[in-house]
C-alpha cells in the first residue's frame, strides 16, 4: 500500500497560521524547555502551570525536539503528532494485516481516514495522537507475540505501552485492553511477560528517577491530586444534564456511519472466530466508555482513542462483502492526496478552526515594541479563562503572561513601563480605554492591546483584523 497520499492528507491540515488552545499551551511550554534547558521543569509563566503537572513530560519534550528542528511555528508545533500519527496508522494496518488480512486492514485505514476529528489531532500539538500512536505501535508488536516467540516483541510492547503512559499518564487507559490481548497471545508465558514487563517499567522508571534527581517527588505527588481530585469534583459532575449519552452521541456525531456499524461488525467478528481481537476491540470501546463517558467534561480528544477500534469493527464488517483493490485505491488516493495538499497549502482554505484569531492578529505590534510582560484581567472565579488566554499570549507572542484582577486596573495602567502591554477584552467596560488614546496601541473586535505612549508612538496605531477566517465560540471549560 502506497502510503504517501496518507502523509499529504496529514501534512496539508499543517500549513495553517495559528493553533488550538492546548496546542498553544503545549508550544509555549516546549518552547520554555528549550529557553531554559532544563527538561524536567516544565512552566507556562510564573504562577500559571508552574510547575506543569497535568501530565508526563515525554509529549512536551517531542514537541520541544521538533520545535528546535522546525521553528515556533503551526508547522513546528504539529510536527511530532503528525509523524507519530502517521507512523501509528501504518502500526495499526500492519497488525490488521497480519491478524485477518490486507482487505480488511486497507478498508479499516479508509474507514480511520474519513473521521475527520481523528486527522485534524494529527495536525495539532495536542498530546493525544502520541498517546494513541505509541499504543497502536504497541498493539502492533503484540499481535507479532506467539508463545516462546521473539524476545524483542514481549520487549517492544512493554515499552510503547509506557511511552503512552509517559505523554498523557492516567489518561492512557487504552494500554489495558492491548496488555490482556498481550498476554493472551503469549500464553502468559513467564519469559514473554517478564519482558514486557520489564520494557514498561524501564521507561517509567527512568523518568521517575530524572524528576526525583531535578525535583524530588514533586511531579508524581502533584499529578496524583490533579486527575483524582481536583479534575473530578463532584458537584460539577451532577450539573451535566447529559450524562454517559453524551459519549456515544459525539462518537456518531464524528465517526457517523463508521460507528453505526461498529457493532454488527464487532458481532461478525467474533462469529468469524477472531474472538481474542473482537474481545481486544471491545475492551477499547468499554474502558474509554467508563471513563469518558461519565465526564462531565464532554471533550473531543476523549473520542480520539476510539476511532481506530470502531473504524476496525466497521471494516471488518465491509471488507467480508467489499474487496478491494489494493494498487488501485492506493493509486486514486495518492491523486487525490497531492490536490489536497496544493489547495490547502496554496489557497485560502481553512481546514479545522484555529482559536483567538484576534490575540495572532496583534502579534507584529507586540514584537515591534520592547514589552516583555502582557498583563490581562483575569479573576480566581474565571481563572481558566485566564490560563487560555496566558495560553495564546505565551505561544502567539513570546511574552510573559501575567493575570491580574479587573478592579487593580487603575493599578496596572498607573505603573506600566516600556516593558508592560495590557491586553483588555472588547466589552462595554473596556471600551472606555478608548477615552485615554495615548496607551492604545492597536485593538480588532476582540481585543485591545495598550502600553506606554512611547512604545504605541512607534506603531501606526489602527485597527489590527484577524488573520484567520474563522473563530471557534469561546469554551465554556478547559482542560488538558
Amino acid at each position: 500500500m502506497d502510503w504517501t497520499f496518507f502523509c499529504f492528507f496529514v501534512f496539508a491540515n499543517s500549513w495553517e497560521p495559528g493553533v488550538g488552545l492546548d496546542t498553544a499551551t503545549y508550544g509555549a511550554i516546549a518552547r520554555g524547555l528549550l529557553e531554559s534547558g532544563d527538561w524536567f521543569r516544565p512552566k507556562l509563566a510564573p504562577g500559571i502551570f508552574d510547575p506543569f503537572v497535568e501530565h508526563p513530560y515525554l509529549g512536551l519534550w517531542l514537541n520541544a525536539i521538533s520545535i528546535k528542528l522546525l521553528g515556533a511555528t503551526a508547522q513546528g508545533i504539529h510536527f511530532s503528532a503528525s509523524i507519530l500519527g502517521i507512523v501509528g496508522v501504518l502500526a495499526f494496518f500492519s497488525a490488521i494485516r497480519r491478524l485477518v488480512d490486507e482487505n480488511t486492514a486497507l478498508v479499516a485505514t479508509l474507514c480511520l481516514l474519513s473521521i475527520n476529528v481523528y486527522m485534524n489531532f494529527m495536525s495539532s500539538g495536542w498530546l493525544d495522537m502520541p498517546m494513541v500512536s505509541f499504543m497502536l505501535v504497541a498493539f502492533y508488536f503484540s499481535s507479532r507475540v506467539v508463545p516462546d516467540g521473539s524476545a524483542l516483541d514481549s520487549l517492544a510492547t512493554g515499552f510503547f505501552l509506557s511511552l503512552a503512559v509517559l505523554v498523557k499518564g492516567a489518561a492512557a487507559v487504552g494500554i489495558f485492553p492491548v496488555a490482556i490481548f498481550f498476554l493472551m497471545r503469549s500464553g502468559w508465558k513467564l519469559r514473554a511477560v517478564s519482558l514486557a514487563l520489564i520494557g514498561f517499567l524501564a521507561p517509567l522508571g527512568l523518568f521517575t528517577w530524572g524528576h526525583y534527581s531535578s525535583q524530588g517527588f514533586l511531579f508524581w505527588k502533584s499529578y496524583w491530586y490533579r486527575q483524582f481530585v481536583v479534575h473530578n469534583d463532584i458537584q460539577e459532575a451532577a450539573t451535566d444534564p447529559v450524562g454517559a449519552i453524551w459519549y456515544i452521541r459525539d462518537a456518531l456525531t464524528h465517526a457517523h456511519l463508521v460507528a453505526l456499524l461498529f457493532i454488527p461488525g464487532l458481532v461478525l467478528m467474533w462469529k468469524r472466530n477472531h474472538r481474542l481481537l473482537a474481545c481486544a476491540v471491545a475492551l477499547e470501546f468499554i474502558i474509554h466508555f467508563a471513563v469518558y463517558g461519565f465526564s462531565h467534561r464532554h471533550n473531543r480528544q476523549y473520542l480520539v482513542p476510539i476511532f481506530p477500534w470502531i473504524a476496525l469493527g466497521a471494516a471488518f464488517l465491509i471488507s467480508q462483502r467489499v474487496k478491494v483493490n489494493t494498487l488501485n485505491w492506493s493509486r486514486g488516493l495518492f491523486y487525490v492526496g497531492v490536490a489536497y495538499f496544493f489547495l490547502v497549502s496554496f489557497l485560502p482554505i481553512t481546514v479545522h478552526n484555529v482559536g483567538s484569531a484576534g490575540i495572532f492578529a496583534l502579534a507584529n505590534d507586540v514584537k515591534r515594541t520592547p514589552i516583555k510582560n502582557i498583563y490581562f484581567e483575569a479573576t480566581e472565579e474565571d481563572r481558566v479563562r485566564g490560563e487560555m488566554t496566558s495560553s495564546y499570549v505565551a505561544w502567539y507572542w513570546d511574552r510573559v503572561p501575567v493575570m491580574f484582577d479587573s478592579e487593580d486596573m487603575t493599578k496596572v495602567l498607573s505603573n506600566l513601563t516600556n516593558d508592560d502591554g495590557i491586553l483588555l477584552s472588547r466589552n462595554l467596560k473596556n471600551d472606555s480605554v478608548f477615552q485615554i488614546s495615548e496607551h492604545i496601541c492597536a485593538w480588532n473586535d476582540l481585543w485591545i492591546l495598550l502600553s506606554t505612549a512611547e512604545n504605541c508612538s512607534t506603531l501606526e496605531r489602527k485597527r489590527r483584523d484577524p488573520m484567520i477566517k474563522r473563530v471557534p465560540k469561546p469554551l465554556a471549560s478547559r482542560t488538558l
